[in-house]
């Protein structure tokens, strides 16, 4: 594996990793730094408490990831192009927030007044970019180097990642409508639905999209001859002593 192969590998996994961790990190921060420990109604609601160090370093670094993301030289424009507006996405995310409005609310600070504007900017630059993770899931990752594979695509690992790739962007993009059907109902219906439902589903839709990245990334199911980050992790800790 050359070093430039290794760094995009990195990258990947990097990029995955944030996004499995954003839920957990600021849920525990905003308990045990913020001594709240009372869901919030969202992840953008975790801004406003003390959970907001990760909900921003994440969605910041992340963004930068994504925006400089080196392309392979089999890669089309479009493609990179993508990538950088979900980066851009992702950093107005953390630049304009979602209004202050989540029930048990964990917040040390506030906005005032509420925001349709800044409200609907927000679930925009989120919503977009999530659906753009969910194409590049589905499209991007599944595609298949001639160089490697052939023109058939019969490597047995491909195909398994294919279908992680498939389950992922499926997975996000499910969560993302399910979210705008429950809250249009909402709206028509003068009710609430409760039960934290935008939490979950944006749990259900950024965490699949960081396992689709990792997986990108060498983290399992990699090809006959190239060893995964599990596998060197597991070589490191039960390496056969010397004698």
């Amino acid at each position: 594996m050359t070093s430039t192969t290794s760094s995009y590998k990195n990258i990947r996994q990097t990029i995955g990793a944030l996004g499995i961790a954003l839920p957990v990190l600021i849920y525990l921060h905003t308990g045990i730094v913020g001594g709240c420990w009372h869901l919030q109604d969202s992840i953008s609601h975790y801004y406003y408490t003390t959970g907001n160090v990760f909900f921003e370093g994440v969605l910041w670094i992340l963004g930068l990831v994504l925006i400089y993301y080196p392309a392979y030289k089999h890669d089309k424009k479009g493609d990179v192009i993508l990538t950088s507006i979900s980066g851009f996405l992702a950093w107005g995310v953390a630049l304009i927030p979602t209004n202050n409005d989540s029930n048990d609310s964990c917040a040390i600070f506030n906005f005032p007044p509420d925001s349709d504007l800044r409200n609907g900017i927000h679930l925009a630059c989120a919503g977009l970019m999530l659906l753009i993770f969910s194409y590049i899931s589905i499209r991007l990752f599944t595609r298949s180097n001639p160089e490697n594979y052939g023109t058939h695509n019969t490597d047995k690992w491909k195909k398994i990642r294919n279908r992680i790739y498939r389950t992922c962007g499926v997975a996000t993009a499910v969560s993302i409508f399910t979210i705008v059907i429950l809250m249009q109902i909402e709206n028509l219906l003068k009710i609430t639905i409760g039960f934290k439902y935008v939490f979950w589903l944006e749990v259900t839709s950024i965490v699949p999209f960081g396992i689709a990245w990792l997986v990108k990334g060498g983290f399992l199911f990699t090809d006959q001859g190239e060893e995964s980050t599990v596998a060197q992790a597991k070589n490191m800790i039960f390496k056969p002593s010397q004698k």
